[in-house]
């Protein structure tokens, strides 16, 4: 695999999820892209993945803030850059019809390649 895809927001959620997936990313020896996607621009998500990608455990991170549906746009970039896998991040805190967020259960859905779902409430 030489490319993971993180959606993340500004949710300790997404956080979670994202180190997560740079620990997946250096145990492979992939490149880690996070993603940040809001349905109207917001010049806070620049600042924000910029400091998540120094934070994050992980030499090779790249870094894009789009604009559109959020599981749409991440599945789209999944597929433009070849990613081998996608991770979103979802709580389990809801009840058992909503274990999944909509965001997580949509990519899932047109995901063009594997997903993996970081739980990382209780």
């Amino acid at each position: 695999m030489k490319l993971i895809l993180v959606g993340v927001d500004r949710s300790d959620t997404a956080r979670q999820a994202a180190e997560r997936a740079a620990e997946l990313a250096s145990s492979t020896d992939a490149t880690l892209h996070v993603m940040t996607c809001s349905k109207k621009a917001d010049d806070d998500n620049r600042a924000f993945l910029d400091g998540l990608a120094q934070a994050l455990p992980h030499d090779r991170v790249t870094t894009v803030a789009a604009v559109g549906d959020p599981a749409t746009v991440i599945c789209e970039e999944a597929a433009r850059l070849g990613a081998g896998m996608i991770v979103v991040g979802s709580k389990r805190t809801q009840g058992a019809t909503r274990v999944l967020g909509s965001i997580a259960s949509d990519v899932i859905k047109q995901s063009p390649c594997d997903v993996l779902v970081a739980h990382t409430g209780s």
